[in-house]
């Protein structure tokens, strides 16, 4: 890794208490979509640049163009982001990553690496960077490399970080067998192995961790059984039936106090599970999950969604999917370039309505 660092330690102290300033109209095409840590804004990355949307109002808060942007991370609702180039342009190499300072409109830091940059993941004590065969953590506050991990194939650049700041934990899949779903827990303040999960018999898809980091979500390749384990035990709690039918998993959200769950595939449809002391079941220590007999377990004791939605663009095009806070919204925001808001009954459940839809692209 090489770094290139200006005052940092004075930069990051203003970056963290400023907010975004108002851009100009969105681009074209989506590259990459993700939500904010509490799910208040929502950054695009397109062919041009990128550009964050307040989700609450749904108003454009910033723009940049110069230029393809693959991933584009915010932390909280400060100005500073994390951003890496989509490879579309020689000055935006997908193996270099950039802390943005939005409001000074400038980088306050740069990262290179060998091979290109799958993921990123923030919070406000810890960066992490996931490339196919290793993983990098870095303190946020110096941008100094804790530590580097290697790890076994890694093609979608799966990781997830829990956003406390006192107990932070990383989990990213590791292939014991060949095809094989566990993950690794690894605790990223004191950066030592937690455990070892076998959550799932075929390749992990997703996996994310609720906001205090006491839960673990996974999704496989095959994508019918959703599993959440308790962390740091690692003790599985869950078993959530989306379906019979494979799929795959487009994404995995907790709500804010990890009551609810929820998932999206490619089957056009979000199934939303509530995590309540009812549907929890008692699982035997050490069991092999994936085995004949879990299956045949699975397909009795798996819990069915409390509320579902179905979508009006087809399955097959690409969303992410969260639960703000209040349980009271589900949003959706898709690779075709629009944000749906849908209404949701945190005490009955059921078919969740559509109440606004929203453009994130030129028509």
């Amino acid at each position: 890794v090489v770094s290139t660092q200006s005052t940092w330690d004075d930069k990051m102290m203003q970056a963290s208490h400023e907010t975004l300033s108002y851009g100009k109209e969105p681009g074209e095409r989506v590259l990459c979509l993700s939500f904010n840590q509490d799910c208040s804004c929502l950054a695009v990355g397109t062919e041009e640049g990128f550009k964050i949307f307040s989700c609450e109002l749904f108003r454009k808060c910033y723009e940049r163009k110069e230029g393809g942007m693959g991933i584009v991370c915010m932390l909280y609702c400060t100005s500073l982001l994390a951003i890496v180039g989509a490879g579309q342009q020689a000055a935006h190499s997908p193996r270099k990553l950039q802390l943005y300072n939005s409001s000074e409109q400038k980088s306050i830091c740069e990262l290179s690496f060998m091979d290109s940059i799958l993921n990123v993941k923030l919070n406000k004590k810890r960066l992490v960077v996931a490339l196919e065969y290793k993983l990098h953590i870095f303190d946020i506050s110096t941008m100094k490399v804790l530590q580097a991990i290697e790890t076994t194939s890694n093609p979608k650049g799966l990781i997830g970080l829990s956003m406390n700041e006192d107990i932070s934990y990383v989990a990213y899949p590791w292939s014991s067998e060949a095809g094989s779903g566990d993950v690794i827990v690894i605790d990223a303040i004191n950066l030592h192995k937690v455990s070892v999960i076998k959550a799932h018999k075929t390749a992990l898809s997703s996996l994310v961790f609720s906001n205090d980091g006491t839960r673990l979500a996974t999704a496989s390749a095959k994508g019918t059984v959703i599993r959440v384990f308790d962390i740091p035990e690692s003790r599985l709690v869950y078993a959530l039936r989306r379906g019979s039918v494979p799929a795959q998993i487009y994404s995995l959200s907790f709500n804010h106090t990890a009551t609810l769950l929820c998932v999206s595939s490619d089957k056009g449809t979000i199934h939303i599970f509530k995590l309540t002391t009812e549907s929890k079941k008692s699982y035997k220590e050490g069991r092999n999950v994936g085995s004949i007999s879990d299956t045949l377990s699975n397909m009795w004791d798996s819990v069915r969604d409390f509320a579902h939605i179905k979508l009006r663009s087809e399955g097959t095009i690409r969303n992410i999917c969260v639960i703000p806070n209040g349980d009271a919204r589900v949003l959706v925001a898709t690779w075709d370039g629009f944000l749906y808001q849908y209404s949701l009954d945190p005490t009955n459940g059921g078919p969740c309505r559509l109440e606004k839809e929203d453009r994130l692209l030129d028509s």
